[in-house]
């Protein structure tokens, strides 16, 4: 059921007090109520001042208690010291969203303060935006409720930044005058509304066709990644963020209070959540202009139409940066450039139409790539020529274009020749930017977000076949070094946990001399390799110990000797255990890769995969992503380094098993998902060929965290799937299993509502037809475990058949979920749909929701009787369609 998002109030009022309205110039409400009044708001607004009967012509409130009218949003410009009073009388008065304008700084800035406003607010039952906001913009209302004089125009794109000087900057670009916003807003500290609130508000705003958003900071990883992802699943999410050096990412934490994250990190969660990240104003208009063409392409296979080798160069040049194709040409396409020019020269991609093309030419260009199937886009590269007038050229593209599906972009060479294209070309779907570079570079963007559209199956991890581990063994290893306070396992101990989490690793044996070492060498076969095992060295090769490929009892003598003086001498803290002998592994076909998981500061378990030994020291382009992995997750990481080359046929070599190298991703982001405590790993070397893998070196580290997760997987920024018992349950005349939801689900889910009567197609889901479509399938089965639980009845013989599905989805910025439930024709009367209900009812607990709200088609008398069963209870709701009945289960 849809329903309206709880900010609509505070972001498109429809009636506002201005609490500190001034017309005295030095006061801080001055400039808002002036603002307010100019731009000719359509709603009421309501100047509240002790000091004034009058505003101009506007009577002033000395309280908003003597306000007789509703107030939706409450905006406070007034000194710290008097906030807390002003909140009670709002309170008092029903509103319930204040924004916080700049007040004193060196109190609002303090976490002691923020803490306590916040409190208050809370208790009082409001909602604070701020503290520093520097204000709300709604052009379709002409609401200017901001600090900024002029109001842009009104369009569909919603911009919200944390640092209202980004705000401003963009206001003041007259790149903007011909971009129309739905919403603007500075969020400022966000003490209490968060940004990911905002970013749910504007994915539902029928207004909002385009999301940008400027982030410092984010408060809450997970809620955050949820808000990008489910709107971005509809709307592009454009991210404009700094930080990639270490000294921006200093000021990013002291700005808002909390870690900042490794960029790479933060570049990974937005990648997994869908959006697209730019840097500098300049990067964000340009993807603002290139999506607002409501244009998505198929691929991202580009053509390029140039009056001018040299602009067809660069755009090339371009393409090649941006991971763009350039696409090759249809014969037919071909043939029909070749009759333009009348010539037999070759016609390839770039297309030179050459100095002295005229609009008929470049028209023709156009509209012969528009319909080549091998074309995604078209970017048009014009310089100013005596041959192509401005006006004809723009016209003759909009011309051949304005019917196309395809995106179509447009660089003009010169500041004044891409001011006039946009004038001209401002009511087509075609997008004016001013150089190749920018052009290829937005199109980027523009195919990225098309294909995280098509891939939304990998974005949110599910299980998939159990993967074989000894966890008790593991849980093990890990309490002792725990309860012992050690916090990095030596060799022994590592390669023993992995080798119980499934991995094949290099074994040996520890001896605490160089005598017993030949021994053990002896014994093991040469040639071996030796390790020094000491407490507080991680990096045994920086402190010289470990030697390779020893194939005499007199190498392996006065290697351990030399691995003893050197780590005593360049390690003389260090806690030395004993020497590690193990076989030297020699695969003709191998080759050396890294694994590692470490703990981010903002955004925990990340792990990164990259060359490993000695080449990883050279190629340091590890990838990362953020756990819990998934099977497409996990490929897709082996591809994306420079070593990802050298693991296929290579100069003789089989392709390596990059099966076998996905699996042991997934084992390791188990383990991590499962124990918290862990608080980094590396494997490093791990060989890898075409028969499978092998860990030659590993190191754990742990913390003091506890060693099982907490019901929600509060360690990890992605919610993992919820655990579910999945022992068979006994229903009327047989028996079912039940699991949350998968992505690989969405044929079984097909078929399921395949099935459906047309009758519980209407009753259950409120819909005519049982025939989705494949987005909405894959909607229902790839979810958000942060937001929602899907639970399946599955046929204990045949898995992957669905008898029913319950589910519940939590409402944005809520502790309420509405709820769903529906069973197969012939498995209903049999207490299939009670069993699902309870087990949903449990998963919702475990998600602290306080409220389940189901909507029940009149005429449902099967679902009246089970929800009654259930202890819920009926509502008549004069807001809703008759047709309806609402029911709630209180939780709390």
């Amino acid at each position: 059921m849809d329903t309206s998002h709880q900010l609509r109030a505070a972001l498109a009022p429809e009636s506002i007090a201005v609490i500190g309205a001034s017309d005295r110039e030095a006061s801080r409400g001055a400039p808002l109520w002036k603002n307010l009044i100019s731009a000719g708001f359509s709603g009421r607004i309501y100047p509240v001042n002790p000091k004034y009967r009058y505003l101009g012509d506007i009577p002033c409130y000395p309280s908003i208690k003597a306000i007789e009218d509703h107030i939706d949003l409450a905006i406070l410009a007034v000194p710290t010291k008097t906030i807390e009073s002003v909140l009670e009388d709002i309170a008092s008065h029903g509103t319930r969203w204040i924004a916080l304008a700049p007040s004193d700084a060196s109190v609002t800035s303090d976490s002691n303060w923020q803490a306590k406003i916040v409190n208050k607010a809370h208790a009082l039952g409001l909602r604070l935006i701020g503290t520093d906001c520097l204000g709300i913009m709604r052009p379709s209302m002409n609401l200017n409720a901001s600090y900024w004089s002029e109001l842009p125009l009104a369009g569909n794109v919603g911009f919200a930044a944390q640092s209202g000087v980004i705000g401003t900057s963009l206001l003041a670009t007259k790149r903007i005058r011909d971009i129309g916003f739905s919403t603007l807003i500075n969020t400022g500290d966000e003490i209490d509304v968060s940004m990911s609130e905002v970013v749910d508000f504007l994915a539902q705003d029928k207004e909002t066709g385009v999301i940008v958003l400027h982030i410092e900071g984010i408060r809450n990883p997970r809620e955050f990644f949820s808000a990008v992802r489910e709107a971005a699943k509809h709307k592009p999410v454009i991210v404009l963020r700094g930080g990639k050096s270490l000294q921006a990412s200093q000021l990013l934490a002291s700005r808002m209070g909390v870690p900042a994250g490794d960029d790479k990190v933060f570049n990974a969660l937005l990648e997994r959540a869908g959006a697209i990240r730019v840097y500098g104003l300049e990067e964000m208009l340009s993807a603002i202009e290139i999506f607002g063409q409501k244009r998505l392409p198929r691929s991202n296979r580009v053509g390029i139409i140039s009056n001018g080798s040299g602009f067809g160069v660069l755009a090339a040049d371009a393409a090649s940066e941006c991971d763009v194709k350039i696409a090759t040409l249809s014969r037919t396409t071909t043939e029909k450039l070749h009759k333009i020019f009348d010539n037999p020269l070759p016609m390839t991609n770039p297309v030179d139409l050459w100095a002295d093309a005229d609009p008929r030419r470049i028209k023709l260009a156009v509209d012969a790539l528009n319909k080549d199937e091998n074309v995604d886009a078209i970017i048009i590269v014009t310089a100013p020529t005596f041959a192509a007038p401005l006006e004809r050229v723009c016209d003759a593209i909009a011309y051949a274009t304005d019917a196309s599906y395809k995106p179509i972009i447009t660089a003009w060479i010169g500041e004044s020749q891409t001011i006039a294209a946009k004038k001209r070309l401002k009511d087509h779907p075609i997008t004016v930017l001013k150089s190749p570079e920018s052009a290829i570079k937005a199109f980027s963007w523009m195919a990225h977000y098309a294909q995280s559209r098509r891939y939304l199956a990998a974005t949110i991890a599910s299980e998939s076949d159990p993967l074989p581990a000894d966890e008790r063994a593991i849980r093990n290893i890990l309490e002792e070094n725990k309860s012992n306070e050690c916090y990095s396992l030596n060799e022994l101990q590592t390669k023993k946990l992995l080798a119980c989490l499934g991995l094949t690793a290099a074994t040996g044996i520890l001896v605490q001399s160089p005598i017993e070492a030949v021994n053990a060498a002896k014994n093991l076969g040469f040639p071996v390799v030796i390790k020094a095992i000491a407490k507080g060295v991680i990096h045994k090769s920086n402190v010289g110990g470990v030697a390779l490929d020893l194939k005499t009892e007199e190498d392996v003598l006065k290697a351990s000797q030399s691995i003893l003086e050197s780590v005593k001498n360049r390690a003389p803290y260090a806690q030395l255990e004993g020497l590690y002998i193990q076989r030297y592994i020699r695969q003709p076909h191998g080759r050396e890769v890294k694994i590692t998981v470490h703990t981010d500061s903002r955004f925990g378990p990340v792990i990164s995969f990259g060359a490993g030994g000695h080449m990883g020291d050279i190629y340091k382009d590890d990838v990362c992503e953020l756990l819990p992995l998934t099977k497409p997750l996990a490929a897709a990481l082996i591809e994306k380094p420079t070593v990802s080359t050298y693991l296929g046929d290579f100069r003789g070599m089989p392709a390596a098993n990059k099966e076998a190298l996905a699996q042991i991703l997934m084992r390791i982001s188990k383990l991590v998902t499962d124990f918290p405590l862990i608080r980094d790993l590396t494997i490093d070397p791990l060989l890898v060929d075409e028969g499978g893998c092998i860990v030659l070196d590993a190191h754990i580290g742990i913390s003091p965290n506890n060693l099982d997760k907490d019901a929600l997987a509060s360690h990890l920024t992605l919610a993992p799937e919820p655990s579910i018992d999945s022992a068979w349950r006994d229903i009327k005349g047989g028996q079912v299993s039940l699991r949350s939801i998968h992505a690989q689900d969405y044929d079984s889910l097909r078929d399921f509502l395949k099935r459906l009567s047309p009758q519980t197609t209407y009753l259950r889901l409120h819909i005519s037809s049982n025939e989705l479509a494949r987005e909405k399938l894959i909607e229902l089965t790839n979810i958000d475990y942060n937001r929602e639980v899907a639970i399946v009845a599955c046929d204990t013989e045949e898995p992957d058949l669905i008898h029913g599905v319950a589910r519940f989805k939590r409402m944005p910025g809520t502790s309420f979920a509405e709820f769903g439930v529906v069973v197969e024709d012939e498995w209903q009367r049999r207490g299939l749909a009670s069993l699902l209900m309870k087990e949903l009812i449990e998963q919702a607990k475990i998600m602290k929701l306080t409220v389940l709200i189901g909507y029940v088609l009149r005429g449902n008398d099967g679902m009246f009787a089970l929800m009654d069963s259930l202890g819920f209870v009926r509502h008549e709701d004069e807001t809703l369609d008759d047709a309806f009945v609402v029911y709630t289960l209180n939780l709390e």
